[in-house]
């Protein structure tokens, strides 16, 4: 692990101009900042992937309608240009997304833009459509139990990772990072959840932590908008006990006039 240098961080956090800023996610990574309508998301090129995607979801986004488009292509919002479809071809890597396409069934142009190259990352399929969707599906029954939800995920980008795709040598992380803040009755709640690819199949209680240690390992300011003590008791502390992993949850059926 390395170690954070803070100094450095909050002079480069500080560099920033004020539109490039996400109120969920700062990290000294970041160099650039891509605002989605309904996420937004740090861009590394060395890597050829988010460093972070940050968004808020709640019970009136899982409501929609929208239909998967599966319309995967290169992200012309990155100004270096983002990692392309192949790349990933014929890696044995799925295109994995870091917001998830169940999460923005709002509207056509929401679920469009979470198949653009940028949000994703390779991971192995039996991760990808195993315990990471499981998580993802908690994620979601945590949006739609609690009032207000906000979730920033990301794999964990070190030196020297193995790469696949011979034009943009997009990096294989070997952990993902999600971290969840709940509001409920005017009181903040986090959680976090370290995931490596070389899982035992666990619970999805096994991986969970506090948002701090994730914050010591990758070096990202989560939740910044929070005021300082509340931001700092948020991420400190999470007790398993409040939160409900046994939640479920299913999409609501869809009427073909609805779609």
């Amino acid at each position: 692990m390395k170690l954070i240098n803070w100094a450095w961080l909050l002079a480069v956090i500080l560099s920033f101009p004020s539109w490039a800023k996400s109120p969920y996610a700062h990290s000294p990574l970041d160099r650039e900042v891509i605002h989605k309508k309904y996420y937004s998301l740090s861009y590394n090129e060395d890597h050829e992937q988010a460093n972070w995607v940050a968004y808020e979801l709640n019970r009136n986004h899982l409501q929609n309608c929208t239909k998967r488009t599966n319309s995967f292509r290169t992200d012309p919002d990155i100004s270096t240009g983002s990692a392309t479809l192949a790349d990933y071809k014929g890696s044995g890597f799925d295109r994995g997304h870091l917001v998830p396409a169940g999460d923005m069934k709002i509207s056509k142009e929401a679920m469009r833009d979470t198949f653009v190259m940028s949000n994703m990352s390779p991971q192995p399929p039996r991760y990808n459509q195993g315990k990471w969707a499981q998580l993802e599906n908690l994620a979601r029954a945590f949006a739609g139990k609690y009032e207000q939800t906000w979730i920033v995920t990301g794999p964990v980008l070190r030196d020297n990772l193995r790469t696949i795709g011979v034009d943009n040598q997009v990096s294989l992380p070997q952990e993902y990072f999600k971290v969840i803040l709940r509001k409920t009755n005017n009181k903040y709640e986090g959680i976090a959840f370290l995931m490596p690819i070389t899982l035992p199949y666990n619970e999805l209680t096994l991986y969970a932590l506090d948002i701090e240690s994730v914050e010591n390992i990758t070096g990202i300011d989560f939740f910044h908008f929070l005021p300082d003590h509340i931001e700092k008791e948020v991420e400190r502390n999470y007790n398993e006990s409040e939160w409900d992993f046994k939640a479920k949850f299913n999409y609501l059926p869809c009427s073909s006039s609805a779609i």
